[in-house]
């Protein structure tokens, strides 16, 4: 089985484990082919070659980095495709992407008979903003492809209602659990001022829609209300609504209960993660967003840190009984779901065991498996 793989996330090293599993397998050859560079999260990432993979990884350039849906592969891309001839080709991007449609392109031309798989993460039903050529595209990938893999059953509805007939399978991000986990980052908490204080901490994008506002005021509550515990705050991360946020903290009189920490290695989050005593996701829902995922959650769960999570979107899903969930917008109910966890120690404890369990469905173990089982029964019903 020969499987070409197409995937910008492969750059960062927490993405790789799925593909590993899978390579590792003796009747499977896999080739992933990646970008050089790649600009995420207000980082340059350069790619890195993983130490004794099973993978064959071939960074490529390409231009617009970036941006998933209009970048694509300018150089060194074609041999993938017509020399390696793989049974299946597997596009871990949008339908609607340039990279699709250049991904579709060549294997109509080099290997018209490979098996072609795409990757969504589709959150809300709603047109491309950016014109009629990311319908057309989106289209003819349809049209192309035979299966899809949703991120979710609700990613996999929206599909359906932008027009796609095929057979579909979702599967959710997962994460690494040899990079996530319980550690000892007593040293870094102490350097960050955060030793004898119960933290609250946020990992992500600096946006509004991403629920900080909410988050500060929960903080400042607390803070006013209950003596008992030093509430502080970490914050991981970068996004342009930072200033807003950083003058709201001082207009609320928190601001030296805040570590703001800018946006680290995917491999160092980790540690920040376990810096936390609970983790918090509250995404607030706009007319062209929703929470599609929430993959720091799981990294918390991983991690064995409580997380709560706002109703946005599929955060509720992902959370399940493992976490609270509160009202998007909604800071009383946060910062009472936070002041829960600070005072309960047999809550946090089952919480834990809770988390540890729910991300048994997360891991790349897990994920690489059904994964696998998928591209056999696509090479055992081939289509025609």
């Amino acid at each position: 089985m020969r499987v070409l793989v197409l995937s910008h996330s492969y750059i960062m090293k927490p993405y790789r484990r799925k593909f590993a599993l899978i390579a590792e397998r003796p009747d499977v050859v896999l080739r992933v082919v990646t970008p050089l560079r790649w600009y995420e999260s207000f980082q340059d990432i350069v790619f890195e070659p993983e130490p004794d993979t099973p993978c064959e990884e071939f960074p490529c350039p390409i231009r617009f980095s970036g941006y998933g849906s209009r970048f694509y592969y300018h150089r060194g891309i074609k041999t993938h495709f017509r020399d390696f001839q793989p049974d299946i080709i597997h596009l871990e991007e949008e339908a609607w992407s340039l990279n699709a449609l250049q991904t579709v392109r060549l294997k109509r031309k080099y290997c018209p008979n490979s098996r072609f798989i795409f990757r969504t993460s589709l959150s809300i039903s709603t047109k491309q903003r950016f014109g009629v050529l990311p319908v057309w595209i989106e289209r003819t990938v349809f049209r192309a492809a035979d299966k899809a893999f949703p991120l979710s059953e609700n990613a996999g509805k929206i599909l359906t209602e932008r027009g796609y007939t095929g057979e579909q399978t979702p599967f959710p991000n997962g994460v690494d659990v040899r990079h996530f986990y319980k550690m000892d980052v007593s040293q870094l908490r102490d350097s960050l001022g955060l030793s004898g204080c119960f933290v609250a901490g946020y990992v992500g994008r600096l946006l509004q829609m991403k629920g900080i506002e909410t988050l500060l005021e929960a903080l400042a509550r607390l803070v006013s209300r209950d003596n008992s515990h030093t509430y502080k705050l970490l914050i991981v991360g970068q996004g342009e609504d930072k200033p807003d946020f950083q003058k709201s903290a001082e207009t609320l009189g928190i601001s030296e209960r805040i570590v703001w920490i800018d946006a680290v290695p995917p491999e160092e989050v980790a540690a920040y993660i376990n810096c936390m005593d609970t983790l918090i996701l509250p995404s607030r829902t706009t007319t062209g967003w929703v929470e599609f995922f929430g993959r720091v959650l799981i990294e918390g769960m991983a991690c064995e840190v409580p997380v709560i999570g706002s109703d946005s979107g599929e955060i509720p899903h992902v959370i399940d009984d493992a976490g609270p969930v509160f009202p998007e917008a909604d800071m009383g109910a946060l910062a009472e779901r936070i002041h829960q966890i600070a005072h309960d120690a047999h809550l946090r404890k089952d919480l834990v065991v809770r988390g540890l369990d729910r991300i048994k469905n997360f891991t790349w173990e897990t994920i690489a498996e059904r994964t696998y089982q998928v591209y056999q029964e696509l090479l055992g019903n081939v289509k025609g």
